[in-house]
């Protein structure tokens, strides 16, 4: 497939969900009102209907029910990892994963052509002291974005619009941090969706990574899963509306998990592949998450 040039391509990530039943279980199925609908079987709005949702296997090929660490990998190096260590891998990437995304990292490739591309969560010193302590607890993303050569985005970095904080809102900040409540206001999902696609036109490539869903969906928490599902559709079409012309929004996860509160464990279904944009009709062709960055590749012309 030959390559085409796009402004901005925005890959995010929303951790643990899956394509689940109709179930009153299910947060998709009670309280989905956008083309996340369908991850609890039930019709998108209409006005959703320029959006591209398919199934992709989180399994790739591998027994046993996959994990973090190695379904993050596979989206952000296009290498398949549960392959690679014969089985999937939960937690945080260990000895054997670390070198493989230190040479494929996706944002290391962009940069080595001459693209801009960055994760786009903020994290502040508390976290940036944690993992300088104690490498061992790095999340996948933060190997990434170091493997291109770029430090993680600081907070002073939110406070002048260039990331975002990994709850949208910042309402978990103020659980965290109540002194920040005055810096760091409440926001709004739908103009932070809108303030994400605005930073799309300063890079090639943007990350972002959303993992409160996975936490409610260990926790089983069905109390504040309408919130959270809330601010995920705010945030999507806030992006959607205000995309580029030439821009393409891909959505994925790494598992199954927030479509099923009756366990507490991962799941096994597929995951869901959402795509806006010009060629987001190509993401029909994905079957496994390993798959997308190649796909990536290949709208953007890299080789």
């Amino acid at each position: 497939m030959s390559g085409e040039a796009f402004l901005a391509i925005l890959y995010l990530f929303i951790d643990g969900i899956g394509f689940g039943k109709h179930d009153p279980l299910n947060p998709f199925t009670r309280h989905g009102n956008s083309i996340l609908s369908l991850l609890g079987d039930r019709p998108p709005p209409a006005d959703w209907q320029s959006w591209h949702l398919y199934p992709v296997s989180a399994h790739m090929g591998v027994s046993g029910l996959p994990q973090s660490a190695t379904g993050q990998t596979a989206l952000w190096t296009g290498i398949n990892a549960p392959r690679l260590m014969g089985h999937h891998k939960t937690g945080f990437p260990g000895p054997t994963l670390i070198p493989v995304i230190r040479e494929h990292s996706i944002l290391r490739r962009f940069r080595e052509v001459g693209k801009k591309a960055r994760l786009v969560n903020a994290y502040s010193e508390r976290y940036l002291e944690r993992i300088a302590k104690k490498p061992r607890l790095m999340s996948t993303s933060t190997h990434v974005q170091l493997a291109s050569g770029q430090p993680l985005a600081s907070l002073e970095m939110l406070r002048s619009g260039e990331a975002l904080y990994m709850d949208i809102t910042h309402e978990i900040m103020h659980a965290f941090w109540p002194e920040s409540r005055d810096e760091y206001p409440v926001q709004d999902p739908y103009q932070r969706g809108r303030h994400l696609a605005h930073l799309a036109g300063k890079s090639d490539l943007l990350l972002f990574e959303y993992f409160l869903t996975d936490k409610l969906g260990h926790d089983q928490d069905m109390t504040h899963a309408p919130r959270i599902l809330h601010h995920l559709e705010q945030f999507l079409r806030g992006i959607g509306d205000n995309l580029g012309e030439n821009d393409t929004l891909i959505v994925t996860s790494d598992h199954g998990n927030f479509e099923d509160m009756s366990t507490g464990s991962h799941t096994h279904n597929p995951v869901p592949l959402l795509a806006k944009g010009r060629s987001a009709s190509r993401a029909a062709q994905i079957r496994y998450l390993y798959e997308i960055p190649q796909w990536i590749y290949e709208l953007t012309g890299i080789a």
